[in-house]
């Protein structure tokens, strides 16, 4: 009935209304990107039309004898989403840098106009859009220090945070959940990831869920068998039909 009634809604007057979420991460390595490709596996066992945007790419892999951003083709090999890689990563570059200087390398400037009419592409033609973030919130884009955290507001997202489940993660979560806050953004959840069954692990997921502020707090266990680079889904499906409540994860996506 939920599914049902959030379909309904996505359309108003026959207008397309998409809804969508940004995933942000506590520092580069953090998930993101297995998170994009679990999620975007679910939507697509629900039914649901959803598309993938990462919009700033760093770090290329060879595909069919052309360069692809790794993280898109991944994404794509786990979910099944189909859509050129210009549509996903409008800014994809070779070095896996900082994007400012991934697009200072490749000549390439970053505009925020081109990101936003790629956001509007895909929101004529998709109900939901898993959006990306490229490493974390204060990263630079530009020369200038436009920094991503001030694009993802422009475009109207809120977040979903995912972290690591190690030491430190404490520390972590609440810096950029603090950081989160003081730049505009709101964080609706927080994913934690790559989690074990250890002492340590565990007693970080419980202080995480007290300090979230009544987030909800998702746990995704440690998978076996995932490269992003060679594109082995491993058992990442399997562990988020078990571990991620989809609908969920929907009534956190607002109207963007």
């Amino acid at each position: 009935p939920f599914l049902l009634v959030w379909l309904r809604a996505s359309k108003t007057g026959g207008a397309q209304v998409s809804r969508g979420i940004y995933i942000i991460g506590t520092d580069t390595e953090a998930g993101k990107t297995v998170v994009c490709a679990g999620l975007m596996y679910l939507l697509a066992e629900k039914g649901i039309n959803a598309a993938y945007y990462k919009p700033v790419a760093s770090g290329e892999v060879l595909r069919e004898g052309r360069m692809v951003p790794g993280d898109a083709a991944f994404v794509c090999h786990v979910s099944g989403f189909d859509l050129e890689m210009k549509r996903i990563s409008p800014f994809s570059f070779a070095d896996a840098v900082s994007p400012h200087l991934a697009s200072r390398h490749a000549g390439r400037m970053i505009t925020p106009d081109r990101i936003r009419e790629g956001l509007d592409f895909l929101k004529a033609r998709y109900d939901v859009v898993v959006a990306e973030a490229a490493g974390g919130l204060a990263v630079p884009l530009d020369d200038d220090g436009y920094m991503q955290h001030e694009l993802i507001r422009e475009m109207g997202f809120s977040c979903l945070l995912v972290t690591r489940a190690g030491l430190g993660t404490i520390n972590h979560t609440v810096l950029t959940l603090g950081f989160a806050e003081t730049a505009g953004l709101k964080v609706k959840g927080i994913i934690v990831n790559r989690a074990a069954e250890t002492t340590i692990e565990q007693d970080n997921i419980l202080m995480i869920k007290k300090l979230a502020a009544g987030r909800p707090v998702f746990v995704v266990p440690t998978l076996t068998g995932v490269d992003t680079e060679r594109l082995l889904a491993g058992n990442i499906r399997e562990a988020f039909h078990q571990s991620i409540p989809i609908d969920d994860i929907l009534r956190l996506m607002e109207t963007i």
